[in-house]
């Protein structure tokens, strides 16, 4: 039963690699594709970006745990080619600590499915949209706090996140047990999570 559980979660995980995959490149490369007549330059840096990106979810991901510092490297490249999409009226933020030991460490592709949650359902093309994201450090936990304004079509809290955010719950639960919480809120205005998860170190 414990290797059955542990195959599902593998399979998850895989599950959840491949789900980031096809959508944001197939996004990206048509940017790249605007981009390339407009600035050639500022093209031949996205698709550096993109690379190390794909890089990283194919051969950085396969172990249990990810260095911290990587991964919001991650998240950052992933924010900045997702601006290439949006006009400067987006409010996007992102505050992580500066300077992070390589030794702290989380679980691979948990951060990310919230960011790309953000994206797609707290902007809006008809009103003023925002984006929060702040990761910090509180004395033995990793705070991870995302924010967004929410998308009238989409401010239903049970059609936000879908099987990526199911995905994430089971295995926080499987990784954690009770040791973490997610909270997760919405109203007409904006849609908020939190995650709390142990600070933990590499072994």
């Amino acid at each position: 039963a414990e290797r059955l559980q542990r195959q599902n979660i593998q399979a998850e995980m895989y599950y959840l690699k491949h789900q980031i995959n096809p959508h944001f490149l197939m996004n990206t490369l048509n940017n790249i594709h605007a981009l390339v007549d407009i600035d050639s330059e500022a093209a031949k840096q996205t698709i550096i970006q993109l690379s190390d990106m794909m890089r990283y979810v194919v051969y950085d991901t396969g172990d249990n745990t990810i260095s911290l510092r990587d991964d919001m490297k991650f998240v950052k490249n992933y924010i900045e080619l997702m601006r290439i999409r949006y006009s400067q009226t987006i409010d996007i933020r992102f505050n992580y600590p500066q300077n992070l030991p390589p030794t702290i460490v989380i679980p691979p592709l948990v951060m990310i499915v919230f960011v790309e949650n953000a994206f797609k359902h707290g902007i809006s093309r008809n009103r003023a949209s925002y984006i929060y994201i702040d990761i910090s450090l509180e004395d033995d936990m990793l705070v991870a706090k995302f924010e967004n304004s929410a998308n009238q079509s989409t401010r239903n809290s049970k059609t936000i996140g879908g099987v990526g955010l199911e995905n994430v719950s089971r295995r926080l639960e499987y990784i954690y047990g009770k040791n973490y919480s997610l909270d997760i809120k919405s109203d007409k205005e904006k849609y908020c999570v939190t995650l709390k998860i142990p600070k933990r170190y590499e072994s």
